[in-house]
């Protein structure tokens, strides 16, 4: 295996362990963000510490677009021309700018317009990279293996279930605000605990589906 080749399978698998890896620690720090025997500034810390940790989730997940496609080039198993992975590798770079931007910035009025574009933008995706991969079931093109589709189908499954997160999450955010403005209230912390259980759910989802695509991957099946 040539060394270019090593380090973009070495990156794919970094990938899937600071994806899986991220998903583990806020899944059991939140526990405690979301338990009202804590402290307001005590949750508030854990608010701020799993909304980081998050950011290792959410940027291996906007790098497996360039870095599994360029993979895929590598070893010969994408037909499209190479100028495409050009456009992977720049749309990859801007839309992991906004990520963190959106992160980053504090001001929910400035964010508001680019959290909506970025959902939409999950939704074309995961339509595009669902309809790329059942279209090479059947034609071989753009993906020439069908373990490959089966792979990046997979994938397509893990954006619907990040979007599935954000609607789930809806009703924990508002809640949570209201603790953060006017203290803790049973009703308040059963919307919390509520929402976030719904929200547990879709993330143990994506684990089982990166988790297979890791498994179809390396077993590569002939069908």
């Amino acid at each position: 295996m040539e060394f270019w080749e090593s380090l973009i399978v070495w990156l794919h698998l970094l990938l899937f362990v600071y994806w899986l890896g991220g998903d583990l620690g806020v899944f059991y720090s939140s526990r405690f963000r979301n338990d009202p025997q804590y402290d307001l500034k005590t949750r508030l810390l854990l608010a701020r510490i799993t909304g980081d940790i998050d950011m290792a989730p959410r940027t291996t997940m906007v790098l497996m677009i360039p870095i599994g496609f360029t993979l895929a080039a590598v070893k010969g198993y994408l037909t499209i021309p190479d100028i495409w992975l050009i456009a992977f590798w720049a749309f990859g770079a801007a839309w992991l700018v906004l990520v963190w931007w959106l992160h980053i910035e504090k001001d929910a009025d400035k964010k508001k317009p680019w959290t909506k574009f970025d959902l939409r933008l999950r939704w074309v995706l995961m339509l595009v990279l669902a309809a790329a991969a059942i279209y090479s079931f059947f034609a071989h093109q753009p993906l020439t293996e069908n373990w490959l589709a089966l792979k990046l189908l997979l994938f397509a499954g893990t954006i619907l279930c990040g979007i599935m997160i954000r609607v789930s999450v809806k009703p924990y955010v508002a809640a949570f605000a209201e603790i953060r403005e006017h203290g803790s209230t049973p009703e308040r912390e059963a919307v919390l605990s509520a929402s976030a259980g719904a929200a547990r759910q879709w993330v143990k989802a994506i684990w089982v589906l990166i988790s297979l695509a890791a498994l179809i991957g390396i077993w590569q099946p002939g069908f």
